[in-house]
């Protein structure tokens, strides 16, 4: 704690270049000239406690918890010593109690000391707008410090009894004062940080949206009013929690009604795409954000080393599973999903967020299967040990090439809408079920928001995006619910602190096997379009169209490109037609490409296809296996990859129920599939006391009424 003897020098040495309004001062006096009642009535000086605690906040992308999860491992073994059975009280790397307790007393000496703080001298207005402001921020910023001490080292003592936080501290304290405090009762923790959230709420801005000085962009970075409605809703999602008490509805409803509040207050229900919310500082999705700078470091720390980064951080295969398929069913309930190519028909967020073998990124394909640049032993000695590396977050207008290294403005997000959603939809689950619209809208009804921006899309040919497993778990009540729930936490807020915490507080198992992918790559040749050596058959064909057209290598342009022939059944409404492919000899088989054509008129897509083989050895058709999909698409190839046949014929059946079919151009192809052996990497292992985080040893040995969790 900062004592007052100790002030002066403080504020001197605080001294910043903070000053992000215009003021107007006489030229002061020689700092050591000045009193520390000047000093606090200045705002160039005393604005630097604020700034203090601003600056202890921290940055670091990715946060190092994620290595203690299932979600990731770090590239060097041992990097997370903590998770492999090397936990001791007296080495525990998690929290930062005395940065923390730091910057409360800076805050509590600024609320204390600096009320009257002079910013103009010529324009009351603005003078009095900006120390109400500061103030606000004051309250905010203290807030989320109480907040971090409460996640971290909330535990029950040895002996039992209530859940406790941390020792509450609002005031300056001195030598005279009782420094062994005890630490305050869990629920007495969440009501000084919501309350610091109300004082800031009505003393700052909404947002820094605006055309004055003190209210615009220029400000990004610092406390807002929607921040602290964001802070106080996590806040409440944590106390309804099953690891920190009873967990009793009237909690969950708490959380839920705050979480309401918090997303009235923002306005409206929508979320900005990733693109622009990861690259714009801008975006209002970002409720609060360290201020934006131009760098590339974290391009340096997780690109893989084909694009000359260290490739830090690499995903677990446990986490690559926890990604859909695109239908939103997970990866074990759907045929979309294809074992054998296991990165196809998948949730739109996994691109997004890994690198994964074959990924396609400004013009270099990552190559993570044996041998590769991208494995152990390529370009790095070290390479991943899990098969994947981290994506999410970083930029790809950044360029790391030598002679060519290029930067970007990046920032670290540590409130966001999207996870004032999810705070809202785990809330509002518990407290009312997946359906219940108490609140003004259903929990369900907001997840809806979060997996349609992932693209998720059970029937493609239904227009719009529908969501068939979000409805089904939403149909089966709260507990299955919250099991899409928890997914769907993991997937959004990987990477950025939150897995290791959410794990605890919902009572999760904290043993788990970390497991990766190592891939041994085809060597057979590349393949080739089947359909081109083929003799083509139909059930009908109108006469003035042309069967031979559809095996011919036409590239089409469009659905509507009429400037090649085209195979059309006009006349077939409502009635099942086929095109079919027979070889010579028998061909291995794994994939179709089909361009479908309209005219808008006779000739519409189909309604349904499906696909089938002859079975050489049965002597009958056979539908294909594991189908990833008949996704029937307007003005591009529909694909569909399945379980490879060797066969002789190959048929596409189809039907449109109010007009008839045309199609363009049929390819057929083999898959030369690499092969992909799953494998342990590490085996995360805690004790049971473990879930709680141990109170700092040292502050154990000098304050006795400071109790320590139990089991430590």
């Amino acid at each position: 704690m900062i004592k007052t003897e100790t002030m002066k020098r403080t504020i001197i040495f605080l001294l910043t270049a903070i000053v992000a309004v215009s003021c107007e001062f006489l030229d002061p006096r020689p700092i050591e000239d000045l009193t520390t009642d000047e000093l606090l009535g200045n705002a160039v000086y005393g604005e630097g406690l604020l700034a203090q605690a601003y600056a202890l906040l921290n940055t670091e992308y990715i946060d190092y918890t994620e290595y203690y999860t299932d979600n990731a491992v770090p590239a060097v073994p041992g990097g997370n010593a903590l998770a492999l059975g090397n936990w001791t009280v007296q080495n525990n790397p998690i929290g930062q109690w005395d940065d923390w307790y730091e910057a409360i007393g800076y805050l509590n000496m600024y609320l204390r000391d600096c009320k009257d703080l002079l910013y103009s001298v010529s324009d009351p207005a603005l003078n009095e707008v900006l120390q109400k402001q500061r103030r606000g921020e004051a309250f905010f910023m203290r807030a989320w410090y109480e907040w971090l001490l409460l996640r971290t080292y909330a535990g029950y003592p040895a002996g039992g009894g209530e859940c406790l936080g941390f020792p509450i501290v609002t005031e300056v304290l001195t030598t005279s004062d009782n420094l062994d405090r005890p630490r305050n009762t869990y629920e007495e923790c969440v009501a000084q940080i919501a309350k610091d959230c109300d004082s800031a709420i009505v003393l700052l801005p909404k947002w820094y949206n605006g055309s004055a000085s003190y209210n615009n962009s220029s400000n990004a970075g610092r406390g807002s009013a929607m921040a602290a409605w964001a802070l106080k809703a996590r806040a409440y999602l944590y106390a309804a929690s099953p690891a920190y008490g009873p967990s009793t509805q009237d909690l969950w409803i708490r959380a839920a009604q705050v979480a309401h509040d918090a997303m009235a207050y923002y306005g409206g229900l929508n979320l900005h795409d990733f693109n622009y919310t990861t690259n714009n500082s801008a975006s209002l999705n970002n409720i609060w954000i360290q201020p934006e700078y131009s760098s590339n470091n974290w391009e340096y720390a997780y690109y893989p080393p084909s694009l000359y980064g260290s490739g830090a951080c690499n995903p677990s295969q446990n986490f690559v599973d926890a990604f859909p398929a695109s239908n939103g069913y997970p990866i074990d309930e759907t045929s979309l999903y294809n074992p054998s190519n296991p990165y196809a028909s998948r949730d739109g967020r996994f691109e997004r967020f890994l690198f994964r073998n074959g990924t396609n990124y400004n013009g270099t394909v990552i190559e993570t299967f044996n041998g590769g640049d991208d494995a152990p032993g390529g370009l790095s000695l070290q390479g991943t040990r899990t098969g994947y590396y981290v994506k999410k977050l970083l930029n790809s207008n950044v360029r790391l090439t030598p002679g060519d290294v290029t930067t970007s403005y990046r920032f670290k997000v540590f409130l966001s809408k999207t996870e004032l959603y999810l705070n809202f939809i785990e809330a509002a689950n518990e407290a009312y079920g997946p359906d219940d619209a108490t609140l003004g809208y259903s929990a369900n009804q907001v997840l809806a928001y979060i997996r349609n921006r992932a693209g998720i899309d059970s029937d493609p040919a239904t227009s719009g995006l529908q969501d068939q497993y979000r409805l089904d778990q939403a149909a089966m009540g709260k507990d299955a619910f919250r099991e899409l729930v928890q997914n769907e936490r993991r997937l959004e807020l990987s990477f950025e602190g939150h897995r290791f915490w959410d794990m605890r507080r919902w009572n999760m198992p904290l043993d788990h096997t970390v497991k990766g992918v190592k891939i041994t790559k085809s060597d057979l040749p590349d393949p080739t379009n089947l359909a081109l050596g083929a003799t083509v058959t139909t059930d009908y064909c109108s006469s003035w169209e042309r069967l031979s057209a559809v095996n011919d290598g036409f590239t089409p342009e469009s659905s509507t490109d009429n400037t090649h022939r085209k195979f059309g059944n006009w006349n077939s409404a409502n009635d099942w037609g086929w095109i079919q492919y027979d070889f010579a000899e028998p061909k291995s088989i794994a994939k179709s490409e089909i361009y479908w054509f309209t005219d808008g008129g006779g000739l519409l897509l189909p309604d349904e296809v499906y696909i089938e083989y002859y079975d050489i050895a049965a002597s009958q058709w056979k539908l294909v296996e594991n189908p990833s999909g008949y996704v029937v698409a307007l003005d591009t190839w529909t694909t569909t990859v399945f379980n490879p046949v060797v066969t002789t014929g190959i048929r596409i059946n189809f039907i449109s129920y109010t007009q008839s079919i045309g199609v363009i151009e049929w390819r057929v192809w083999p898959i030369n599939y690499d092969s992909y052996d799953y494998v342990n990497v590490e085996s995360h292992t805690f004790q049971d006391y473990m879930r709680y985080i141990p109170v700092p040893y040292n502050q154990t040995l000098i304050m006795s009424n400071l109790k320590q969790n139990s089991g430590w």
